[in-house]
């Protein structure tokens, strides 16, 4: 038989429990996206605009893309900021990619921005429209098979770039002085990916 003392014990040491160790979880959640806005409503695609006869459409709660050419660009420009989104492959070998400070101007993708490669092959996270460093043995390591989730945390400020795969700082850049402000962007280029959980944090002052 248990006494009523110990139950009661039992219990307010269960509650403490609570107390003291969930809090702590959400305030390190929150803490890792204090200031992050979302991009992308999981249902439509709005806020964005289909640029050069783009192909992306929103299924099943992601942003999907599969045949053709052409972008998807943000409704405002940025400068200073930080990029997340989660992606993944479709197939093997799919050409993709994040535009940063993106013009309107273009045939098929912009005439200039910086472009952050999203392919699932040896030129992946090369930073397109600056001079940069690029991990390529820790982008192999990193890089998830087809069908996984990977996550892209990509920072933008004045002329430095910082390219994060999964966790794990692939690509710098200190050379991204050409364009000051624009667009953010995802590039069809035939390539069969999906999106979702597209957030930014605006650094610019």
């Amino acid at each position: 038989m248990v006494r009523r003392p110990d139950v009661v014990r039992t219990g307010i040491a269960v509650a403490a429990l609570c107390l003291l160790g969930t809090p702590n979880v959400a305030l390190a959640a929150d803490k890792t996206e204090e200031g992050f806005v979302s991009l992308f409503d999981g249902k439509t695609l709005n806020g964005w605009h289909l640029m050069n006869g783009a192909t992306f459409v929103v299924e099943d709660g992601v942003i999907k893309h599969d045949v053709g050419r052409g972008w998807l660009r943000s409704d405002k420009q940025y400068a200073d900021c930080i990029v997340r989104l989660e992606f993944r492959f479709m197939k093997p070998g799919q050409d993709g990619g994040v535009f940063l400070r993106a013009v309107k101007e273009g045939k098929d993708w912009p005439d200039r921005k910086y472009e952050v490669q999203c392919e699932n092959s040896a030129r992946m996270a090369t930073i397109f429209g600056a001079k940069h460093d690029l991990n390529v043995e820790l982008v192999k390591k990193v890089l998830k098979p087809v069908g996984e989730w990977n996550e892209y945390d990509i920072k933008i400020v004045g002329p430095s770039i910082e390219v994060r795969l999964n966790g794990e700082l692939v690509a710098t850049s200190n050379s991204a002085d050409a364009l000051q402000r624009g667009y953010l962007g995802l590039q069809g280029e035939n390539g069969s990916h999906e999106y979702r959980n597209f957030r930014i944090k605006d650094l610019s002052k």
